[in-house]
């Protein structure tokens, strides 16, 4: 949130606007821009009807449900909940899944309660029967592949859109991937595990956290994730149409104006089949400093035109 909140005051002052601080210990202010006054908090929610919940968009479970119910692309998915738990429903449900499959919290974020590559079903039951007592609940998906990206919708279109890079290392010649790892994260807020999970990834590309990585040898050692070193490329002015259709279709489904859309196809600037193109979240109170800073591209100033946008519809 600290990150939205300075580029939203930023952006407003840098549009001739003030800023009115109204209950700073829970990040809410007043903007004056426009001929308008606002109250906004550092991540914005719009939404299009006055009674949409924000359950919509924070609880995977229903997102999903929501998705399939509108024919929208997504992976399959199957809920458990903590009260309701039952094992021999549980292994059913988890064996009518493709593999690999990830498990995650329901409602988690930032790559917390996240576990992936998960290759059969009993795998499956031993970390759901140790990790659903720890949270409300949790859903199992079959793993998806390609580049994944974050297109950000605004009313009826698209207005930046993001690739989101995994963290990778680049060999050198005479450090080991493990050192490579270490040294790229010297910096980082998280430092990636070096555990099974990570060992499976690196031999899927047929490499060991000690073996030394040839010259400009690139390997990828998590999902997105932009705290363990992951990246971000702008696309914007690349994402297909009917791209843009299905994510607005999805922004509506969940009763938001504004939503930053997580999907995974090969090419964002292909066409989408069933087969090449899945969403796997929507999020109702989308970052949006990330693309006004992309690691590369072109800087998008998404917060004005959200800032235009609320101010054309405020009364």
């Amino acid at each position: 949130m600290r990150k939205n909140l300075q580029i939203i005051k930023d952006t407003v002052r840098a549009m001739g606007g003030t800023i009115e601080e109204f209950l700073p210990e829970r990040g809410c202010f007043y903007v004056n821009v426009m001929g308008k006054r606002i109250l906004l908090e550092g991540d914005i929610s719009i939404t299009r009807q006055s009674f949409v919940s924000r359950q919509l968009t924070r609880c995977k479970d229903i997102t999903h449900k929501l998705l399939v119910a509108h024919g929208l692309p997504t992976p399959q998915t199957r809920y458990f909940y903590n009260k309701s738990y039952n094992r021999l429903t549980a292994a059913k449900q988890l064996r009518s899944l493709r593999y690999p499959i990830i498990i995650k919290d329901a409602t988690g974020s930032n790559s917390r309660g996240i576990f992936p590559f998960v290759k059969d079903v009993g795998e499956a039951m031993v970390i759901i029967a140790k990790e659903l007592p720890n949270y409300r609940s949790m859903i199992a998906q079959t793993m998806v592949f390609g580049r994944e990206y974050r297109i950000l919708v605004l009313g009826e279109r698209v207005i930046a859109a993001l690739e989101m890079v995994p963290p990778y290392v680049r060999g050198d010649g005479s450090s080991s991937v493990r050192e490579l790892i270490r040294k790229k994260q010297k910096t980082t807020a998280q430092r990636t595990a070096f555990d099974k999970k990570l060992s499976q990834i690196l031999n899927d590309q047929g490499v060991a956290l000690n073996d030394i990585l040839p010259v400009c040898r690139v390997i990828y050692f998590k999902k997105s994730c932009l705290a363990e070193s992951g990246e971000t490329r702008d696309v914007t002015g690349f994402v297909h149409k009917e791209v843009g259709k299905i994510c607005v279709a999805a922004s509506k489904i969940v009763g938001k104006q504004l939503t930053g859309i997580d999907v995974i196809c090969r090419d964002i600037t292909q066409s989408p089949t069933a087969k090449s193109f899945n969403i796997l979240e929507i999020n109702g109170k989308p970052d949006l400093y990330m693309h006004h800073h992309p690691d590369y591209g072109k800087s998008q100033n998404v917060v004005k035109k959200v800032i235009e946008f609320m101010a054309a519809v405020a009364n």
